[in-house]
């Protein structure tokens, strides 16, 4: 439900979900998540080698905004992601989409609490991600069709060898943000929400 926002006139109206700040804010979170796993895959590398697994470049622009106080549009891209490098670049397909859906907004679900419960610290990321993995465990788990009818925690155990990098990425990313740009007005970054 909206919370009425008062008017110049002191009548109070509906307050907007989308604001041309949050529209702004959207545009660049999404074209970071689109544009974060597109460099990754014009890079030249074996036929054989995925780099988009092994950096996760997904989780990157919902970790900003998570991070820097902004769950709404964390969330947004956690759902919209997926979707828009599918119709983009083709990847993830339709049901890894989904997978990476459950496991974005997973991530976003339990980095922002553990931001709200334990405060700002540098390693974050990591608990965040497996988390997101749990979550999408529990969706494959249910759901097999969705990773081919591989077993799930089979799945799990080789998507975090293969992206044992990415999660290093993460972590380095965590501690960047809140060594230069940390969430509200002491450190320069946005206000935490």
């Amino acid at each position: 439900m909206a919370m009425p926002e008062p008017s110049s006139a002191g009548v109070s109206r509906p307050a907007r979900f989308l604001t041309l700040s949050l529209g702004h804010e959207l545009g660049i979170l999404l074209s970071l998540s689109v544009m974060f796993p597109f460099m990754i895959h014009v890079i030249p590398v074996p036929e054989n080698a995925q780099l988009g697994p092994r950096l996760l470049p997904m989780f990157y622009a919902p970790l900003l905004a998570t991070l820097w106080g902004r769950p709404r549009s964390a969330l947004v891209v956690a759902l919209l992601a997926p979707w828009l490098n599918w119709a983009l670049i083709s990847h993830p397909s339709p049901p890894g989409a989904i997978v990476m859906m459950v496991q974005l907004l997973g991530f976003v679900y339990v980095l922002r609490a553990l931001l709200t419960g334990m405060g700002v610290h540098w390693f974050l990321a990591v608990p965040a991600y497996f988390s997101g993995l749990a979550a999408s465990v529990l969706a494959t788990g249910i759901f097999p069709a969705l990773i081919g009818g591989r077993e799930a925690l089979a799945w799990a155990a080789r998507s975090v060898a293969i992206g044992l990098p990415g999660i290093v990425i993460l972590l380095l990313l965590n501690w960047l943000v809140l060594r230069y740009y940390p969430p509200g007005t002491g450190g320069g970054g946005p206000i935490a929400a």
